[in-house]
């Protein structure tokens, strides 16, 4: 059976969480760069374990980011070093056999596109947020974007789905975002992954859990 396979993109497609990385980078040579880092990361491990309201955990980790326009640019580069390694090769895989794939993240266009466009992405299999500038400074981010609160993946899913015109739709990913588009009933099923960064409480409620993209690749093509 053809199926649509959608994939979260931090820390599941890509080794790291995306806003942390272009902050991180930023911040590399302010006084205060270190302190403002740990405590982005602590706010996306709260919100990926569900422990923290999605949008919440998006406003405060972009009022300490503090980005502007260059090093989002700069970040979007880096980014494209970034790859889950064996990510390239199952979707491929998937592809080479009849499934189609998307993309869908809790994080910004902005960041991702071009090492998802290195994945083999194309704009219509890519959905997610996307900064708002004045002038060169990040000042927010499109609030009537589903993926910008909680739960706001599964009807992004569901139209995907529509979309694809797939009777099944199988949700890869980290966090309890990913699990909500299955919890939901958007997506049919739900493949935790833990290769990048394992999270017990999106392990403990997964249907099926992959630790490695080569079990992962198992799970999905057998």
């Amino acid at each position: 059976m053809s199926r649509l396979i959608v994939f979260d993109v931090d820390s599941t497609l890509l080794k790291v969480e995306s806003l942390d990385f272009a902050v991180e980078h930023a911040l590399s040579s302010a006084p205060d760069g270190a302190e403002r880092t740990a405590r982005l990361k602590a706010l996306t491990d709260q919100g990926m374990a569900g422990q923290l309201d999605f949008r919440s955990s998006l406003e405060q980790r972009l009022a300490i980011a503090g980005l502007t326009r260059p090093a989002v640019e700069a970040a979007r580069e880096r980014l494209r070093t970034q790859l889950t390694e064996g990510m390239v090769e199952l979707l491929n895989a998937l592809r080479t056999r009849g499934n189609d794939v998307a993309a869908v993240s809790g994080g910004f266009v902005d960041l991702v596109e071009p090492a998802l466009s290195d994945l083999g992405f194309a704009n219509g299999e890519i959905r997610a947020n996307r900064f708002v500038y004045e002038g060169d400074e990040v000042i927010g981010y499109d609030r009537q974007n589903p993926l910008s609160r909680s739960g706001g993946k599964a009807p992004v899913v569901a139209s995907l789905k529509t979309l694809f015109g797939k009777p099944l739709a199988i949700m890869v990913g980290d966090g309890m975002t990913d699990y909500e588009a299955f919890d939901k009933g958007a997506a049919d099923s739900f493949i935790g992954f833990g290769g990048v960064a394992l999270r017990a409480p999106v392990r403990a409620k997964a249907p099926a859990y992959a630790e490695s993209v080569a079990a992962l690749h198992a799970l999905l093509l057998g």
